[in-house]
């Protein structure tokens, strides 16, 4: 029997996971205490008591556990994993958790009811179903496989609030085999965009062709907004939304959405000005709303001197866009304003002038916004200059890259609480986990344990790099 270990996850649900970190999930749960993913984050946010659920691909069960205890006892999870060793970590997890309004089914979806080879990787994420008859050089299983439209029969679904979709590659044909739930039923649906190198972008088609519009997420907001295909796309996108028009009012109405027409609203010249007023409110000036953070204080004094005698219009006017888009007592609509135009002055403001205070700010909106391409490139832009001069100007605002350094103390080391904040967030930012990074991640993770301002996170992450990577 496999060796086990049971990792609790932020949310208090336990996971049993392969003891090994050469594997992807326990990998990413020793190291995150989640799944590197932002999705599941909102996920715990938007879903409540009571509702119903279908996870397409649950693998290990990281959504479908979360998942379940959002929806509590009065809910209902079911969840679909072909794998039998896969299944049987998840049957021990809802053991675990005491979760008996999860339902297991060991069958992979797609668009025929029958069976199929499902190709084992050795990352169980990887896992896809075999088109073809080429099999003799690798691992195989062969697997139940059905419908969404014969689950709605087989378990008398009457409504569904929301799928999960991750089935590496299968999304097509799982959408050919449940057109009569799509058209039944109108869950939210949170489907992966990138099962390999490329993005799968004839799924957006696929779904509007059903009725249903997809959306992208603003994690700093657990906002959806709709998706455009000629817009930038953030490398980092594994994943989008999509529903029909009747479930987007209601989540708009409920705060988690905004509609195309309502962006359009946005853009109008009058609630442009007022929101504009509203930001230049004392209130978010960065003399009033830095300054109670403790490396506000800390670095007040040059701040002041430096701005009384330079205009920096702009760099208080995103500054304060920013926080004013934090703050929940303002609505969805003008808080998302406010971060989109804190974002599109600030990647101005780094690109006509890339210095220290622009990139700092650049990189904590563009988190907040859903850039992390940018986030990445704002740092390594930091961490260039770091490394070239071993010194930076910070004579101007900034807002710190990552929200735990806003309340950290600097304890009057403020040198290396400005170089670690930069090299924790391009270290969570520059990949999904050092899994991926690997030793290219250990010199920059031994340097922030070093600086003395690291968490329990970076220094899992350290000991796992060298558990892993090093050899002794």
């Amino acid at each position: 029997m496999a060796s086990t270990i049971t990792i609790t996850l932020v949310d208090g649900v336990k996971i049993v996971v392969p003891n090994s970190i050469n594997l992807i999930t326990p990998y990413v749960l020793i190291e995150q205490r989640d799944w590197f993913e932002d999705e599941i984050k909102f996920l715990r946010k938007l879903l409540q008591p009571g509702q119903r659920v279908v996870d397409i691909g649950a693998n290990f069960g990281t959504y479908t556990l979360s998942i379940g205890k959002a929806v509590g006892e009065r809910g209902k999870v079911w969840a679909f994993e072909p794998a039998s060793s896969t299944a049987n970590f998840l049957a021990q997890s809802i053991t675990a958790n005491n979760f008996s309004h999860i339902v297991l089914d060991q069958s992979a979806l797609s668009k025929t009811i029958g069976s199929a080879e499902l190709h084992l990787n050795m990352n169980s994420e990887l896992n896809s179903l075999i088109s073809n008859e080429a099999t003799s050089n690798i691992e195989t299983e062969t697997v139940s496989i059905t419908t969404l439209d014969r689950g709605m029969i087989a378990y008398q679904w009457e409504v569904i609030d929301f799928v999960k979709m991750d089935a590496e590659g299968e999304e097509s044909n799982i959408l050919e085999g449940g057109k009569q739930f799509f058209a039944d039923f109108s869950p939210l649906v949170q489907y992966e965009i990138k099962a390999g190198a490329k993005p799968n972008w004839d799924l957006v088609a696929h779904f509007a062709s059903l009725g249903y519009d997809s959306y992208r997420l603003v994690p700093g907001l657990n906002l959806l907004i709709p998706f455009d295909l000629k817009a930038t796309v953030d490398g980092f996108l594994l994943n989008l939304f999509c529903c029909k028009k009747e479930r987007a009012t209601q989540l708009e109405a409920d705060g988690f959405l905004l509609s195309a027409s309502t962006l359009k609203q946005l853009k109008s010249e009058v609630f442009q000005q007022q929101v504009a007023k509203k930001i230049k409110t004392d209130t978010y000036h960065w003399h009033n709303a830095l300054t109670k953070f403790p490396y506000g204080a800390a670095f007040e004094e040059h701040w002041r001197k430096t701005m009384s005698t330079t205009h920096q219009s702009n760099l208080e006017y995103v500054i304060a866009a920013y926080l004013f888009s934090q703050d929940e007592a303002n609505s969805i609509r003008e808080r998302f304003k406010s971060l989109e135009d804190s974002f599109e002055e600030a990647k101005k403001l780094f690109n006509s002038m890339p210095n220290t205070s622009n990139s700092l700010n650049l990189a904590r909106i563009a988190q907040s916004y859903g850039a992390r391409e940018i986030v990445r490139k704002s740092l390594n832009y930091l961490q260039r200059k770091i490394s070239q001069s071993q010194k930076m100007s910070v004579n101007q605002p900034f807002l710190a890259p990552s929200k735990r350094f806003d309340t950290l103390p600097v304890n009057q080391q403020l040198g290396n609480w400005v170089l670690a904040s930069i090299l924790e967030q391009l270290e969570i930012c520059s990949a999904f986990s050092s899994y991926y990074t690997g030793p290219a991640a250990l010199h920059r993770l031994e340097v922030i344990q070093k600086l003395g301002f690291g968490n329990a996170e970076m220094k899992r992450r350290l000991q796992l790099v060298q558990q892993r990577f090093t050899k002794t």
